[in-house]
């Protein structure tokens, strides 16, 4: 644990005041365990099974005011582990009613259960009081409940990111129907999401179908479909060659016929669907004003704007560039024993959409600005910790560092970024 870490938990831990009831939510699908303990690490009450219902949230709340007022007590401090989407009710339930809600990471859950008892042994009360304990000293996540624009963000990144894995399988399945039926397809467009080939698909799928079809027709479908047409009729005449030769199975039933539109209807489904995700992402993005200081970054578009706020939440609650770095999971982790020196490698216990987009991000600001081009050729004449040349992998991570410091500066001071003048050639 760095310095700095270690000051940040001992500055949570003294802000638990004696007054402060902590409790400790181990979260489930049908009922979530509740523990409470006070400052000095004393368990109050007996732990409690709670429904995620109406009655049981009610419940809760019950409990929480009869242990202020019977240990005279104040403030509320729940910590809880975020397990799948199951915790999300009661949280926000618990911060309209103004109690503080902080999360605890299940590494943290599984090596304190094995401390506390000396054993692997598990149960959702035990797990519930671990939880308040871990929670009572200082060691939770920085994480809060965003709410407003911000999370509005976060939601339609999410679920962009379903839909664009439900389009890739999609697309996977035309890919493998066309293989049977007409693969030479593939030669005359290059992308299962071109719209010259959901035109072709829906009226003539299979090869025998585009040869009972003139010409003429198949470059006048094509040209409406297509931006480029003007070789339509050049494409209508290389279809038309391409199923006189194709070696696609012959033989063709109703079911084959199914197959091919069920896979065209759901790819035409997902992209359609991505496309209007994309145009409520820009629309939120516009209800932000963080939003114009990350795109004035050449490379960072709307769409990765959106997703690095949505997924980051508000700015204000980090205090410097490093909590970041750590939040998207970019932290360097060294595994270092007497001698060895091993390669510095990123734990990865971060936000993973916020990881993978801020790859994203680093792959084109390393091409469109010269601050960071200038930056990645300096990483690519220095070597390593063990004296080797950096991947090309290892140094993009490293840009994606210091991408992160240039935001957090840009959305700190409120201004926009400027870059380099590009070098001149001598």
């Amino acid at each position: 644990m760095s310095k700095s870490d270690y000051n940040r938990q001992v500055a949570r831990r003294q802000r638990i005041k004696k007054t402060t009831l902590i409790v400790g939510v181990d979260i489930g699908k049908a009922f979530n365990a509740v523990g409470f303990m006070n400052k000095e690490g004393n368990v109050l009450g007996s732990c409690a099974k709670l429904y995620n219902s109406r009655e049981g949230f009610e419940q809760f709340v019950n409990m929480i005011d009869g242990l202020k007022a019977k240990h005279h007590l104040r403030d509320v401090l729940i910590g809880m582990e975020p397990t799948g989407h199951y915790w999300r009710k009661l949280a926000y339930f618990a911060k309209d009613h103004g109690y503080e809600v902080r999360f605890v990471r299940t590494t943290a859950l599984k090596h304190h259960r094995e401390l506390d008892e000396s054993s692997s042994a598990k149960s959702d009360q035990r797990d519930a009081l671990t939880i308040a304990n871990i929670t009572r000293e200082g060691k939770y996540i920085d994480t809060v409940i965003e709410d407003g624009v911000l999370r509005q963000l976060r939601t339609l990144s999410k679920a962009r990111e379903r839909l664009l894995r439900y389009s890739i399988s999609a697309k996977n399945s035309l890919h493998a129907a066309l293989d049977d039926y007409f693969p030479e397809l593939h030669e005359l467009f290059w992308s299962m999401g071109s719209r010259s080939l959901w035109v072709i698909l829906e009226q003539c799928p299979f090869p025998q179908d585009v040869m009972l079809m003139e010409v003429s027709t198949l470059q006048e479908l094509i040209a409406r479909s297509s931006r480029k047409k003007a070789g339509s009729a050049l494409k209508a005449e290389k279809l038309t060659e391409a199923a006189q030769k194709s070696i696609g199975v012959k033989q063709i039933g109703s079911a084959d016929r199914y197959r091919v539109q069920m896979c065209l209807e759901e790819v035409k489904r997902t992209v359609l669907s991505l496309k209007n995700i994309d145009k409520q992402l820009k629309y939120l993005l516009k209800e932000t004003s963080a939003a114009s200081y990350l795109m004035s970054i050449p490379g960072i578009g709307p769409l990765s704007a959106a997703v690095f706020l949505g997924e980051l939440g508000d700015p204000a609650h980090f205090h410097n560039a490093r909590q970041i770095v750590k939040y998207a999971g970019y932290d360097p982790q060294e595994s270092d024993s007497g001698s060895r020196i091993g390669r510095k490698f990123i734990s990865k216990k971060g936000r993973w959409l916020l990881r993978k987009y801020l790859f994203f991000m680093s792959m084109r600001v390393v091409v469109l600005s010269n601050y960071f081009h200038e930056y990645y050729l300096r990483k690519l004449e220095t070597k390593n910790r063990v004296g080797q040349q950096p991947r090309r992998k290892e140094i993009l991570c490293a840009v994606a560092i210091k991408l992160i410091k240039v935001i957090f500066a840009l959305l700190r001071d409120k201004r926009e970024f400027e870059d380099l003048a590009p070098a001149v050639a001598a």
